[in-house]
């Protein structure tokens, strides 16, 4: 599913460039775009710099939405600002205290904060790109009333994560509930009208040497922690429940493993 500002020929940015393992993500057509996976992957900041590749060459109405925003420095509007400079492109933007707009293409960004302004974020009109930043605490209520709201033939929703719980709506409708296939000898998955990828840092051309040492230490330290932060995995046990699924699932057949009979 591509809009014109994917279907066009584009001007040519400057030198650097966006994350090369994510192009046939971004490009194949797709509704929603599922992007999931570790700390330091690159998820947040490839979607920054093709937002503004987008908002520079076609007129394009981004919604930056995540769960929780009360002020604008919690959202991605630094993210942008700084792919904007990256980029050398301070001249075509138009940035005050909370919105940015392309000057000649007319391209916006709004920024809203899931939890306080869903029923607003439903009467907004002519919304583009739905990028959901932090996903993983969607909840299927919101996204019932999100869905609908894209309306357009070539509207998209980003749907960008760490995984945290096994049980998380959209863990369980993006990942677990999206079959997998290959594209060009990645591992997507494409049912519909979504496309998943997962990314973590090893994939990451733009990594420092101090991230690297991090990583390195955490998964020497806490192996388990790493699994989760910077492997991706989520995890199957909320802290704050009585009985784990952890314990439900050693407990099955627990009997045939002791040789009990």
């Amino acid at each position: 599913m591509c809009g014109p500002w994917l279907t066009s020929t584009p001007r040519q940015m400057t030198q650097p460039t966006l994350n090369p393992a994510l192009r046939d993500f971004w490009t194949t057509p797709a509704r929603n775009r599922v992007l999931y996976g570790g700390r330091s992957s690159s998820k947040s900041w490839d979607a920054a710099g093709f937002a503004i590749f987008l908002a520079s060459n076609f007129k394009v109405r981004f919604l930056c939405a995540r769960q929780f925003q009360n002020k604008i420095a919690e959202s991605v509007y630094t993210l942008l600002k700084i792919q904007i400079t990256r980029f050398g492109l301070e001249d075509d933007f138009e940035i005050t205290r909370d919105s940015i707009r392309h000057k000649r293409t007319g391209s916006e960004f709004l920024f809203y904060g899931l939890w306080r302004h869903i029923d607003e974020i439903k009467s907004l009109e002519g919304i583009d790109v739905c990028w959901i930043e932090e996903a993983h605490g969607l909840t299927k209520e919101q996204w019932e009333i999100l869905e609908p709201t894209l309306r357009g033939d070539a509207s998209q929703f980003w749907i960008i994560f760490n995984p945290k719980l096994v049980t998380d709506f959209v863990y369980r409708t993006f990942v677990t509930g999206t079959p997998s296939s290959r594209i060009k000898g990645e591992i997507y998955g494409v049912v519909g009208d979504t496309i998943k990828r997962r990314i973590n840092y090893d994939e990451n051309p733009f990594l420092t040497k101090t991230m690297l040492r991090v990583i390195a230490k955490k998964k020497q330290t806490d192996p388990e922690g790493f699994v989760n932060i910077y492997g991706g995995e989520p995890i199957e046990d909320d802290d704050q429940v009585i009985i784990k699924r952890s314990w439900i699932r050693a407990a099955i057949d627990a009997h045939k493993k002791l040789g009990i009979v």
